[in-house]
């Protein structure tokens, strides 16, 4: 998810822990004056105050109470489940440009590697028995491509393939796989229905094949700025969804798209490490909707069939449901009052809340990402793009505050999310636990006017004391958004098991059960957060009860502890 001084599962998310530059744009913000940062468009700035406008310190940052009434029942067919992503689990998936960058030094922290993770390809049926112990019906998991494709010579057989009948790509696609990958994902989702789980796959999380996004290649021709990758994806997905179809109904073609923008080209912490580079940000969510786009066609065109489930999320009879998982944030200035940073939040929330949503809704296209439907690629209504979602997938982890910066293109401002100087409890990251920005990036999807659900929720929390209350929280602000009228139809938390969080390495503890890396079997271990929610799934609600005893909020062990010099 995160590492020392940036983010990684959360969006356009930069540290600024002291007065000293903690990354590449905190550097930049510094020097903006007298740097190309400064060479933008004057237009773009007009209307927003120059950044020394600063109003009087005494301004207070509100922060609303939290308030969880009025609220009730969980829907009938809600999905009560957990996350998880490939490469954060499995292990020996070394052709993938996440084990190249591994093999640089100093990209993740403490040294970390995947492989010494919790080896779920071999201990798969034991995350599927924590599922149950904890009485969850849904598991989302993730497809790597890899896995299925080693080599470019595998896929590029099947990619030539796929302007054929289905049944003639298929054919092709399923010489050239490799056949233990093949099996390994119908193995899992064969032991998923036996426990009568609904599996969500993920086809795109954070990893590609290093054919696809090689790191020792040049920047430009990898990876989600490469134009070749849209068709890429849209072979992809036709084969999953005609390969798995039978046993998955619900999708996720992407997760976190703005996540991989600001990770791999404004803070440079993802592969390939290109920070500051916003031409590449444009190129890349472009790209991206398209990707998606293509591959929501390819998943409807390919998975005709209906799986058997235990639940259906309130859509019975559909065969496919297809979304991104967007990590959406409440975005607020730095100092309230001030112009610029009033400015930056609005900014900053529009891209990583709205415009990738706007584009596969409503075929918006904001190709520059100016706020405005004007630029000479820029598509109003387009029917390539239009309607390219069944549900909206949302992710949420808080709050960002937002130091104005005019200059600074694409956002105008720096998101922060790290030692905030808020009032809130913190996780083991430094993130603030505000629980009460979950019903604002709920409502603010009314918009949309789709169902939505929860793919991720969740604390990093190696003491297992802060997470029930956590999780209680954060359900019964779900619940008051039901009550609202919201159509909110499952929760995923983040995750059943710790894993491999990124450039954070094994540090941040997400699991309901814990992971013992010491044990050769990786033993799970069920956290205290286990037990409340269980109690949650069986009573259907977050009692007023549950609210009360769950313990109060402990003092994190963070991963990244302040040092003398203020870091």
């Amino acid at each position: 998810m995160r590492f020392a001084h940036a983010i990684v599962l959360l969006p356009l998310v930069l540290a600024a822990c002291d007065d000293r530059p903690a990354t590449p744009i905190d550097a930049a913000a510094r020097d903006a004056p007298g740097s190309d940062l400064g060479s933008v468009d004057a237009a773009a700035t007009d209307d927003i105050a120059p950044a020394a406008d600063v109003p009087p310190a005494d301004v207070p940052l509100t922060i609303e109470p939290f308030d969880p009434s009025p609220r009730g029942a969980f829907p009938a067919g809600f999905f009560w489940g957990s996350a998880t992503a490939p490469y954060q689990i499995e292990g020996g998936l070394d052709h993938t440009d996440w084990a190249q960058w591994e093999r640089m030094p100093g990209r993740i922290f403490n040294g970390d590697r995947a492989n010494d993770g919790p080896r779920s390809y071999t201990q798969f049926v034991s995350d599927l028995d924590a599922l149950v112990a904890s009485h969850q019906n849904a598991y989302r998991l993730g497809f790597d491509w890899s896995r299925l494709f080693p080599t470019r010579a595998q896929w590029n057989r099947c990619f030539t393939a796929r302007a054929r009948p289905l049944a003639d790509f298929m054919t092709e696609c399923r010489a050239a796989a490799d056949p233990d990958g093949v099996a390994y994902y119908h193995r899992v989702l064969d032991a998923t229905a036996d426990r009568r789980l609904v599996p969500m796959v993920t086809l795109y999380h954070f990893v590609l094949p290093d054919y696809l996004n090689d790191l020792a290649q040049p920047f430009d021709t990898q990876g989600f700025v490469r134009d070749g990758i849209v068709d890429d994806f849209g072979a992809w997905s036709r084969f999953a969804g005609a390969e798995y179809g039978r046993q998955v109904d619900w999708w996720v073609t992407l997760n976190e798209p703005l996540v991989l923008a600001a990770g791999a080209y404004l803070q440079g912490v993802f592969p390939p490490g290109a920070p500051l580079n916003f031409d590449r940000v444009r190129r890349l969510v472009t790209n991206m909707i398209r990707a998606h786009a293509s591959g929501y066609d390819a998943l409807h065109e390919a998975d005709t069939f209906t799986a058997a489930s235990a639940s259906d999320g309130g859509v019975a009879g559909r065969p496919v449901m297809v979304s991104i998982a967007t990590h959406n944030r409440v975005f607020r200035a730095n100092q309230p009052g001030n112009a610029a940073d009033e400015a930056g939040a609005r900014t900053s929330a529009y891209v990583n809340n709205e415009l990738f949503l706007n584009a596969i809704v409503h075929g918006d296209l904001d190709a520059d990402a100016d706020g405005t439907l004007t630029g000479p690629t820029d598509r109003r209504n387009d029917p390539s793009l239009r309607a390219r979602a069944d549900y909206l997938g949302l992710n949420y982890y808080g709050l960002s505050l937002v130091r104005g910066l005019p200059t600074l293109p694409i956002l105008r401002g720096l998101p922060q999310q790290i030692s905030l100087a808020t009032p809130l409890p913190k996780s083991d990251l430094d993130w603030d636990i505000y629980p009460q920005g979950f019903l604002l990036v709920m409502r603010d999807l009314r918009r949309f006017n789709l169902p939505v659900i929860i793919t991720e929720n969740g604390v990093a929390d190696a003491s297992g004391t802060n997470r029930p209350r956590y999780l209680a929280e954060h359900l019964a602000i779900v619940a008051r958004a039901i009550r609202e009228g919201l159509d909110v139809r499952g929760y995923f938390h983040w995750s059943i098991i710790d894993n491999f969080e990124w450039a954070e390495g094994f540090c941040p503890r997400f699991g309901l059960f814990t992971v013992d890396y010491r044990d050769a079997s990786r033993r799970r271990i069920p956290t205290p957060a286990v037990e409340t929610f269980r109690r949650i799934i069986d009573e259907n609600q977050v009692s007023d009860a549950l609210l009360r005893e769950v313990p109060a909020y402990h003092p994190p062990t963070l991963c990244h502890p302040p040092t003398d010099a203020g870091t």
